[in-house]
């Protein structure tokens, strides 16, 4: 503690000492950040305005900086390109939202209740929403209220969780209809209660008509600008409407019938009150009194998608749909947006504008009702609801025109980035989201093996590469990314990504699969970093290997995150201590490794001469219904001897030694909106103290490690996750574990089922194979040598199926360690190998490649600068291949600046990038997935804004198994 608190100190002091420097904001990293979307026509929305035959919006921090057809495309920036057929409309705001909306007031009239306070912005119920491509909604606070409160306007996705709130005062939201005209009584006990005061009754609560309404509103206005109370509509309601009349907050008022709107609208006119008509749709007939008072409407179609037909009475005053209502509005000159009922869910806002086109609307004015026409009736038009430089690039991409019955959206942006975009299913890292069509296009493509196309493409679909060419297939909604450059995702040749620290030595035949969890933070992090594949290595060794596994940090699943496991097997000949003991444990190995592959071969050879003899004739199979009689002078069982037995069979169970270490499995249902999300909690009890880690997308963006203990049969647990302090208590019995998650301030009910009790042999479901009865085996077979666990990396080896990567310094060591394998019929990757280079002659041919420690440039201490020697590329140009790893963690996003310093000292940038991808794929027996561009490989590829390994060049963009990572 003391040394880390001097450091600190130390720092403190050179940072008091270096003059005051601000560091100047790299073009590559200012590129990065721009993006430019192309299709063929884009509604602006501003003044009807349509631009058609190819535009170009140009994105940066979330804000739209041009659009237009002649815009210029940044140098360096990230092309988005929709395609001719494409176009591109405002992000749709919907007016009404189911969302939010919490329980009215004790009272009639509360201002101060905020639709914000219940805004939750981790809810998966908006996901369906911007499908359809809305991307702002407003909150209401509540209903069935003369003044329900505020309501709020908010972003439905998005990181940003300050920019999701776009007012969070956006009108003061109430009624005059029937609702309002319903309120229940209420009932205040006095405190203390006595018998003299009794206990009270409930007090009925005003108003009970439309007109009583209008008087209700007219003395809270009152009470407000005079500085009284209004108690009879609620405790400090006109106190709080004061401070609300201050801001100049519009009044979104809820009036249904003819009568409701003009006696609002007088209130309005009289008060001076800036109003919005809720629910107006049956406003037609008043559309010159609404534009004469200067009000607004939301226009609420009346339309029920995903529901049968609805009776709508048959007696005269019975009120039918009308669809005019819209056009008669905007014909008056009346702002309008045009929203859906409380049951309908936004994302047939299009629907309910395109039916509110029956009446006579045209398609821009609809188009406008629901992106512009809303945006300004709640006070966010800066922000949303048009296509114009300096408003938020929020954008809704669809296949055809907006308002068409055929058409779909194809993407939604929010703050220039892409929250949704058609993959088949709603749910990111499916099996249908990877069928998706995706195809690059790039000036440069790097094959990975040493080609380059100008210009190039590869298409991805199913998760793996299609096709690879200068031009290649466009498949019917693919989408399309342009850019600079691209080529394969980086392999890390050695790393420790994943291992959290740990310098144990695994046993040879060890899972690393086991170790690893899908969707971690850090993981995503590094695959952004350009990083797909890493090889992930112990730091420990033994005498008779450590296993080591390739696997993809971004995959979505185990499946997906394994490639090989494991993929080498890594052994150290240089002893550490004694040069003399260096090889011997290797060679003792290597020995039992060729004498089990001569058991095999010997068998393989015998199975291939052994001719099986013919089937023996069926036997008799006896009838399953006969009883089996007992044998003579066995007296038969008693009906008191079969209670004994089952009676041992009931007796009392010992308590279960461990009921905590383990898998745990379950669902939970996730407020506001109950949806069920999946859990899984992994757990190891070492006397009384419990670690583990949980992991559950809508509790925490990545991996969350919990500590606790487990006592008297009780268990807590608690760690910090990505959205706030996680704690888990309850108690483990027989396999079920029921008690409470906790996150943040939110409890929920906790159900779980140990889906296995040993951590060390948990197995991935789709591994799992049910056991099949032994067959007997016919006479004279040859019976096959058992399988050795410890052994078959080494004969994976012997195949070309697998690799070992042994640790070898000195040049004499080098060339006893290569001979030895060769013996053994194994060519070796080593690791290390300081003074390989003095023998390179000797090790063509004979290595499956050199992973070098990371000192790239070498001096001679006794010649100086003179001998000064790129070991990677004096290797490399030996024909030797090389590979590039990290030997850290999270440290793997740096391998790309390791290999660009690599080329800046002299390597040749086709060697570094051989060394990135296909060369250290190869040597690490994985090259039939990775490390190169071709048909049928995995679909790991990298967007880039400038030529790979440039120390200016940035990656842009990452697919793994053709998804992008987020």
């Amino acid at each position: 503690m003391k040394r880390g608190v001097a450091a600190l100190l130390a720092l403190a002091a050179l940072a008091w000492a270096l003059p005051a420097w601000t560091p100047a904001r790299s073009e590559a990293a200012a590129r990065a950040e721009v993006v430019a979307l192309q299709a063929g026509t884009a509604h602006l929305v501003e003044g009807g305005k349509v631009l058609e035959g190819g535009v170009t919006i140009v994105v940066r921090d979330g804000k739209i900086l041009a659009a237009g057809k002649d815009v210029a495309v940044p140098p360096g920036a990230r092309v988005v390109d929709y395609g001719a057929d494409a176009v591109i409309v405002p992000g749709l705001v919907a007016a009404n939202s189911p969302y939010g909306v919490g329980p009215p007031s004790r009272r009639t009239a509360d201002p101060g209740v905020l639709a914000v306070d219940n805004f939750d912005p981790f809810s998966s119920a908006y996901l369906a929403d911007v499908a359809g491509g809305v991307t702002s909604a407003y909150l209401a606070p509540a209903r069935g209220r003369l003044i329900s409160g505020q309501g709020a306007v908010v972003k439905l996705a998005g990181d940003d969780l300050r920019r999701r709130v776009v007012s969070r005062s956006a009108a003061l939201q109430g009624s005059v209809g029937a609702e309002a005209r319903d309120v229940p009584g209420y009932w205040d006990p006095p405190v203390p209660a006595t018998v003299e005061v009794g206990l009270g009754v409930a007090e009925p609560q005003l108003p009970r008509t439309t007109m009583g309404a209008i008087v209700a509103l007219t003395e809270l206005l009152e009470a407000a600008r005079s500085g009284k109370e209004a108690d009879a509509y609620g405790p400090g309601a006109a106190r709080e409407l004061a401070r609300v009349l201050g801001t100049g907050l519009p009044w979104r008022i809820d009036a249904g019938t003819e009568t409701e709107i003009r006696a609002i609208l007088r209130l309005a006119q009289s008060e001076r009150l800036p109003l919005v008509i809720d629910g107006a749709e049956r406003a037609g007939e008043l559309a010159d009194e609404i534009r004469r008072a200067g009000a607004s409407a939301i226009v609420e179609v009346d339309v029920a998608p995903n529901s049968a037909g609805r009776d709508f009475g048959k007696g005269r005053d019975d009120r039918w749909p009308v669809f005019d209502t819209a056009a008669r509005l905007v014909r008056a000159g009346v702002p309008i947006a045009i929203a859906t009922e409380d049951s309908v869910r936004p994302r047939d806002l299009r629907f309910a504008a395109a039916v509110a086109s029956r009446g006579g609307l045209a398609a821009d004015a609809a188009l406008r009702a629901i992106t512009l026409g809303p945006a300004e009736i709640l006070g966010v038009a800066d922000r949303v609801g048009s296509i114009a430089p300096g408003k938020d690039a929020d954008f809704a991409v669809l296949n055809g025109p907006p308002l068409s019955a055929a058409s779909s959206v194809v993407a939604t942006w929010i703050d220039g980035e892409p929250v949704w975009e058609v993959a088949g299913s709603d749910a990111p890292g499916s099996k249908a989201a990877r069928s998706k069509a995706i195809v690059i296009e790039v000036a440069e493509l790097y094959v990975g093996d040493g080609e380059v196309l100008r210009p190039g493409q590869v298409l991805m679909q199913g998760g793996r590469i299609a096709e690879v060419g200068r031009r290649v297939a466009h498949p019917l909604g693919a989408v399309v990314v342009r850019g600079p450059a691209a080529m394969p995702g980086m392999i890390d040749a050695f790393g420790h990504l994943g291992l959290d620290g740990s310098s144990k030595a695994p046993p040879t035949d060890y899972k690393l699969a086991r170790v690893v969890e899908p969707g971690d933070r850090v993981d995503r992090m590094v695959a952004r970093a350009g990083v797909t594949t890493v090889v992930l290595t112990p730091r420990g060794t033994s005498s008779s290997g450590t296993p080591m596994m390739a696997y993809k940090p971004a995959g979505q699943d185990l499946e997906s995150m394994v490639l090989s496991d494991p993929t080498a097997l890594h052994l150290a000949w240089t002893h550490s201590r004694n040069r003399v003991e260096s090889g011997k444990d290797v060679r003792e190995v290597l020995a039992k490794a060729v004498e089990y592959e001569k058991k095999w071969k010997e068998y393989e050879a015998a199975i291939a001469k052994w001719t099986p003899p013919p089937p023996e004739p069926e036997a008799r199979v006896e009838s399953a219904k006969e009883e089996k009689k007992p044998e003579a002078g066995t007296p038969p069982e008693t009906k008191d001897e079969k209670k004994d037995e089952k009676a041992k069979g009931k007796e009392k169970k010992e308590p279960e030694a461990d009921p905590v270490t383990g898998i745990w499995e379950g669902k939970l249902a996730l407020p506001p909106n109950e949806s069920e999300v999946s859990l899984r909690l992994r757990m190891r009890l070492e006397g009384k103290v419990v670690t583990g880690a949980l992991r559950c997308a809508q509790v925490s963006e990545g991996l969350v490690p919990l500590g606790g203990t487990f006592e008297e049969g009780k268990l807590a647990l608690a760690g910090l996750g990505s959205r706030g302090f996680v704690s888990l208590s309850g108690e483990p019995k027989e396999g079920k574990l029921e008690g409470k998650l906790a996150v943040g301030s939110n409890e929920i009910e906790l159900k779980l089922e140990r889906t296995t009790k040993d951590l060390d042999e948990a197995r991935r479901p789709e591994l799992r194979r049910e056991k099949k009865p032994e067959e007997k085996e016919p006479k004279g077979k040859p019976r096959a040598p058992g399988i050795d666990a410890k052994l078959e990396p080494l004969r994976r080896a012997m195949h070309g199926e697998g690799a070992v990567v042994v640790d070898v310094d000195r040049a004499v060591e080098i060339l006893d360690c290569v001979k030895a394998f060769e013996e053994a019929g194994i060519k070796p990757v080593l690791y290390g190998a300081d003074e390989a280079w003095k023998v390179a002659d000797a090790l063509r041919g004979r290595v499956a490649g050199v992973i070098l420690t990371h000192q790239v440039m070498e001096v001679d201490p006794r010649k100086g600068l003179s001998e000064l020697r790129n070991r990677f590329a004096e290797l490399a140009l030996a024909g030797i291949p090389v590979a590039f790893h990290s030997a850290a963690e999270e440290g793997a996003s740096d391998l790309p600046l390791i290999a660009a310093y690599a080329v800046a000292q002299g390597m040749s940038p086709e060697g570094a990038l051989r060394a990135l991808t296909y060369d250290a794929a190869a040597m690490l027996a994985i090259a039939s997935r990775v490390g190169r561009l071709a048909r049928g490989m995995d679909g790991d590829v990298l967007l880039l804004d400038g030529p790979p390994l440039e120390p200016s060049t940035s990656v842009l963009r990452t697919w793994v198994n053709g998804e992008e990572v987020r």
